[in-house]
């Protein structure tokens, strides 16, 4: 009879981990696979969702997030999509698939700059710490070089003041209205074929044939892909560093910088003036994103904030 309880007992163990360990292998995995994926200041793309195909398919929070006028919304709510609704580009009418639009890619934004304030946040910490000891510590010194590297500043050893300050310059928001209005021009109101296909809203080119996709048109000579993303946070992110790295844009950091300075607000059609060299098209390129952010009042969206945990959970 003990024998019979032993082996009773070692079955529903074996279920039990047969159950668990496949869940948790499949978490360290995703975890393994995304920088710090359950990290409250890192993207954490468990919690992103992937819309419905079709409008009869939509969730009562999706629905709601997409029927809102973010311009008169106090906290933008933190739904996450993954991808951008298959339906918008069937959308007919203009203002309601912008307003879509819109309220898809706002939490998106501000998921992205507020990722960005944490590492400036860490960066303050560290930069004080070596300004009073010297040095940063251990493992400060390891997720310095991460960053340094991913903004291409080069760190003495140790790091010095000055170049700490070199990446507070770097490592800073884009304004929501700014970053609306450039995915709107490249991405045709989330309609065009490289959106909906991955995620590409800024056209960021590429020549790697794994992380790319073939246009269409493409002039003679030419090699380069539309870069694509499997989430919509990674396709903001990417857009904001490359704004905030290249040497094509220190115009716009330092409008930035300079806007800081005077404690004013970092606004789209302050910055939009530097993207000059961002299309061929030159200053009709910076007169259109300009005018995109009037027209559409996306200007108002510059002060707006993501809901906190406890507006959340009412």
């Amino acid at each position: 009879m003990r024998d019979q309880v032993r082996k009773y007992a070692g079955f529903l163990l074996l279920l039990a981990l047969l159950a668990v360990v496949p869940i948790g292998i499949a978490r360290h995995l995703l975890s393994a696979s995304r920088d710090d994926a359950f990290v409250d200041d890192k993207p954490n793309y468990l919690s992103h969702q992937y819309p419905p195909s079709g409008e009869t398919e939509l969730t009562e929070r999706l629905a709601r997030l997409l029927e809102e006028d973010m311009k008169s919304v106090d906290a933008v709510p933190r739904t996450f999509l993954a991808r951008l609704p298959e339906t918008l580009p069937n959308v007919a009418d203009a203002k309601k698939r912008k307003q879509q639009f819109v309220s898809a890619m706002l939490p998106i934004i501000l998921r992205a700059n507020e990722l960005i304030i944490a590492d400036r946040g860490r960066l303050l910490t560290i930069r004080d710490r070596v300004e009073r000891e010297g040095a940063a510590g251990k493992r400060q010194r390891r997720w310095l070089e991460d960053i340094a590297k991913k903004h291409r500043v080069k760190l003495s050893s140790p790091a010095t003041l000055d170049e700490l300050d070199t990446l507070l310059f770097r490592v800073d928001i884009i304004p929501p209205s700014l970053a609306l209005a450039q995915a709107a021009m490249e991405s045709g109101w989330g309609t065009s074929y490289f959106a909906q296909e991955g995620n590409a809203l800024f056209g960021e080119w590429t020549w790697n044939e794994e992380e790319g996709i073939l246009p269409r048109s493409r002039d003679e000579g030419k090699t380069h892909r539309i870069k694509s993303f499997e989430y919509l946070l990674e396709s903001v992110r990417s857009y904001m560093v490359n704004l905030n790295r290249h040497k094509s844009y220190r115009d716009l950091r330092d409008r930035r910088a300079e806007l800081r300075d005077h404690n004013l607000m970092v606004t789209g059609t302050a910055l939009a003036p530097a993207l000059i060299d961002y299309s061929e098209r030159g200053a009709d390129y910076v007169g259109d994103i300009i005018s995109i952010i009037n027209f559409n009042d996306l200007d108002g969206l510059d002060n707006a904030q993501l809901m906190t945990d406890m507006e959340e959970s009412r």
